[in-house]
């Protein structure tokens, strides 16, 4: 027997619109959309995309990002052509100063309530506990205390934004293993539009979900729990 040898397979933009509109039975025998039906499609492709990044951090959207404080600068605003120059972070999930030497030290998340019960106006030092305020566009990184030099570097670790589809050949910004939950994700909600059914748009809604979640079973990190009582700042 003999196999392909390659795991490379996927589909980009225009194939997902096109299986998601062969679940409606809107194409069949080799025909096209209209350049309308795409644009729609698509349209409806990216707010589901959108969407998706509220399921939480899935392991393959995780990533790491280091900057090194300014001397009395607590606030740093982080986003696409902001002082932090990257795609602004949906959640920041850890976070750890890099010591000289090549220990990481973790800081402490803090909640926009407890960051607030902080001396923020009288506190100097090397900072050991952070809250994260996302914006619509951009965020902010607050660190507490603020930095008494510029010499500290932070590595964040967060969950980052999928990326847009925005061109007919655009690969997704997703693994493999959610082609399935891409397309009948996509014809569950176009369904309404091209007038199905509703037992057969709740048929689909059942079968979009299954795959949904059966990609998000997977995209999780393993690993083992451990709770303690958070002490920190107590005496």
């Amino acid at each position: 027997m003999s196999t392909s040898g390659t795991t490379v397979w996927s589909l980009q933009r225009d194939s997902v619109i096109n299986g998601a509109l062969r679940k409606l039975a809107v194409l069949s025998g080799g025909s096209a959309p209209a350049t309308y039906e795409v644009s729609n499609a698509a349209e409806a492709l990216n707010a589901m995309i959108k969407g998706f990044q509220t399921d939480g951090m899935p392991v393959w959207a995780i990533k790491k990002y280091t900057f090194t404080v300014v001397s009395g600068t607590p606030s740093y605003t982080i986003g696409n052509g902001q002082t932090i120059n990257t795609p602004m972070p949906l959640k920041v999930i850890q976070a750890y100063r890099n010591q000289t030497n090549s220990v990481n030290v973790p800081m402490n998340i803090y909640t926009e309530y407890n960051y607030n019960m902080l001396p923020l106006t009288v506190s100097s030092g090397v900072p050991i506990n952070l809250w994260y305020q996302p914006q619509s566009t951009y965020g902010t990184v607050n660190v507490w205390p603020q930095p008494s030099d510029s010499t500290t570097t932070i590595t964040l670790v967060y969950q980052r934004p999928f990326e847009d589809m925005n061109s007919s050949t655009d690969d997704f910004d997703f693994p493999p293993y959610w082609t399935e939950a891409l397309i009948y994700g996509l014809a569950a909600r176009l369904a309404p539009e091209y007038g199905v059914p509703l037992q057969d748009r709740q048929l689909l809604t059942k079968e979009a979900e299954y795959f949904h979640q059966t990609a998000l079973m997977y995209g999780v990190e393993e690993g083992s729990l451990y709770i303690q009582p958070d002490w920190s700042g107590k005496r």
